[in-house]
């Protein structure tokens, strides 16, 4: 609109009935806007002489302006600042009022040809591809753009209105749309509800970023849904699907929308292996990821059944407590039969475990193993069940975890990266003879953990997981876990645990119990008290 050729009244009162200002005002602004200039006019105007006045009557001389300060630099780059705000925000508003008049018009369409009867399927995909025809689209990519202009128009109309006039963007439209998509298809909320649940949503879209109004909206639609959890998660897995797009310079990007425990698991597998990554690989953790990706689709084993159990090779673990070790043949005393079956210790019958957590049934174990490669043994604390030591380079899940406890950052002195992004380390390397064992391991991030190896810093780990650091010209710095809870001290003057040994000392009593490795702990008095 071109303001040089209309009048300020009427180019406001225009504004005021819903034309889009270019630079963004509003019709309250640019009301304020034409009283101050008129107010300048009047005063500079009663600022001139009367033969001033006479010669810009005949056009002899412009009216100066009143005298005042000059521009700062500062006001003046508020001022442009303004100017870019507000031009940018008057398109943001033409584009919302484009984008909701097409999808009036699309949802009209599609009106006619559900009224129009007949095959509606048939009728919908002819109108489509005549549009995409012309627009040189897909008739698919048109026909879904009727199907959900239609679903915005007629089932959130208050977040269509609101789009259309400008008050919220195609983000957070987007954001609602797929927040409600639950709440429309459960029949057993009522309409008043619904529409109840979509003003909510667009007020707090008024206030808020997409980003904000995402992750509050599904605890506004939970409190009307009959079946909120499952009812979303067998909805949405009725929209899995996977794509691939061109992203330019060679490369495509490809995605997979799948159950989320199956996607986390996904990224977990590649996470593990780019943390296996060789010290000396330039890769970065994305790229390792991206390689591991690709790697395991094609290479990898095609499984053959739909539960792709296949696809997978199996580690087996053989846990038994280091106390069974002392007998002859724990597994079978006192077995009356091949299997195993009789009057055998139940303290040593121990069910298979997927990766620690999970039970696993005979026969699928026994398929498992079929193809197992790797055996390992686990010796685990026989009061705790912890796993101590193994016989393979990598820790057990068990282990890890109880490491992440321990250690809370990487244990190079003065570094506090957190230790969900650190390495696990030998303390004494593998390679050298060192144990995979709570008391040979220890995280430290990437950095120093390369440092540990190429420099001249060498560690040890004492009792309690304390590791002494010496540095290249001698000293010497000790690095201690810090306490994630209450901290204990003991009445004598020795540790209360060492290399040896782990005890467990009860409050309400002078007797410890203690594993096999401390042999005077059955009959030490010592007892541990919280300190204060």
């Amino acid at each position: 609109m071109d303001t040089r050729e209309i009048d300020g009244e009427d180019y406001i009162a225009a504004v005021r009935a819903g034309a889009i200002d270019p630079f963004g005002h509003t019709a309250a602004e640019l009301q304020a806007s034409l009283d101050a200039y008129d107010r300048e006019w009047g005063e500079r105007l009663a600022a001139l002489s009367d033969d001033e006045l006479d010669a810009v009557v005949a056009g002899r001389m412009m009216v100066p302006q009143l005298p005042g300060p000059a521009e700062s630099d500062y006001t003046a780059h508020l001022r442009a600042e303004a100017a870019f705000v507000g031009r940018m925000r008057a398109l943001e508003a033409q584009t919302a009022r484009l984008e909701a008049e097409q999808r009036e018009v699309l949802a009209a369409r599609l009106s006619a040809v559900l009224a129009a009867g007949g095959n509606i399927d048939t009728a919908r995909r002819e109108s489509a591809s005549v549009l995409a025809a012309e627009l040189h689209l897909s008739d698919r990519t048109i026909e879904q753009r009727m199907t959900g202009a239609w679903q915005l128009v007629h089932e959130l109309p208050a977040a269509h209105e609101a789009h259309k006039a400008g008050r919220i963007t195609a983000g957070h439209l987007r954001t609602i749309e797929q927040a409600t998509r639950t709440l429309r298809l459960d029949d057993a909320v009522s309409a008043t509800d619904r529409t109840r649940i979509e003003a909510e949503l667009v007020e707090l879209a008024e206030r808020t970023t997409p980003g904000q109004l995402r992750s509050r909206a599904p605890r506004i639609v939970d409190r009307v849904l009959t079946a909120p959890l499952q009812q979303r998660f067998d909805a949405a897995r009725e929209q899995r699907a996977a794509w691939v797009s061109d992203a330019g310079d060679g490369m495509v990007d490809i995605g997979a929308r799948v159950p989320a425990a199956f996607g986390y698991g996904v990224f977990d597998r590649l996470t593990q292996a780019a943390r296996g990554k060789a010290k000396d690989d330039p890769r970065t953790f994305d790229q390792y990821r991206a390689d591991a990706f690709l790697e395991l689709l094609l290479c990898g084993q095609v499984p053959e059944d739909l539960t792709g159990v296949s696809a997978f090779t199996a580690t087996i673990a053989v846990t038994i407590p280091a106390t069974a070790l002392l007998r002859d043949d724990p597994l079978n005393a006192g077995a009356g039969g091949a299997d195993g079956e009789g009057e055998s210790d139940p303290e040593l019958r121990f069910p298979a475990m997927l990766d620690g957590r999970i039970l696993v049934d005979p026969d699928t174990i026994r398929d498992l193993a079929t193809d197992t490669v790797t055996w390992e043994r686990l010796f685990l604390h026989p009061v705790t069940g912890i796993p101590i030591t193994v016989d393979t380079y990598q820790p057990t899940r068990a282990m890890r975890r109880w490491l992440k406890a321990r250690d809370g950052r990487c244990r190079w002195p003065g570094c506090n990266h957190p230790v969900t992004r650190a390495d696990t380390d030998h303390t004494r390397a593998y390679a050298n003879g060192g144990t995979t064992a709570l008391t040979n391991l220890a995280h430290l991030c990437r950095r120093h953990h390369t440092m540990k190896h190429a420099t001249r810093w060498t560690v040890q780990q004492l009792a309690g997981g304390v590791l002494e650091w010496t540095s290249p010209l001698g000293d010497t710095i000790r690095d201690d876990p810090e306490p994630q809870g209450p901290r204990f001290t003991t009445t004598l003057n020795r540790p209360l645990f060492d290399a040896g040994s782990f005890r467990v000392w009860k409050e309400d009593s002078h007797h410890a119990e203690a594993d096999p490795g401390g042999d005077e702990a059955a009959s030490d008095p010592a007892r541990a008290r919280p300190s204060r």
